[in-house]
């Protein structure tokens, strides 16, 4: 659930979940013109053998997204992002993505490599500054 707090929207993704193997999340479509975002990351415990957890914010062009799902009944990404932004993460701690361009429609990606990666207790959430 989605929250709107003097003049930031923000999007949980992610709540105290265990992160062991790759999965995308969206697509996303902010109710505002989002003027600049920061994905804030939290995670409480990584084990494993050389442990990876990449998480990529992709953004989608706003105008092109109309014309890409125009009478389809499901909402799809379209086939390429125009903005990308990302961290890996190899250790507990908390971690941000800062996001500086212009989007509406998002999708966050989670990438694990290693032998038998397991991030714990792992808050993902998208915070933006939006034009109500």
């Amino acid at each position: 659930m989605s929250v709107s707090i003097n003049g930031l929207w923000i999007n949980p993704i992610l709540a105290n979940a265990t992160v062991t193997a790759n999965a995308t999340y969206g697509p996303f479509i902010s109710p505002y013109v989002v003027q600049s975002a920061v994905v804030a990351i939290s995670v409480n415990s990584v084990s494993g053998t050389s442990p990876s957890l990449t998480i990529t914010f992709n953004a989608y062009d706003p105008y092109a997204y109309d014309d890409y799902v125009e009478n389809t009944t499901t909402i799809t990404s379209p086939p390429y992002p125009y903005y990308t932004a990302s961290s890996s993460i190899t250790a507990a701690g908390g971690y941000n993505i800062p996001i500086s361009t212009i989007y509406n429609f998002y999708t966050i990606q989670l990438t694990v490599s290693g032998t038998s990666p397991s991030f714990g207790g792992v808050f993902i959430s998208v915070i933006e500054r939006v034009n109500e």
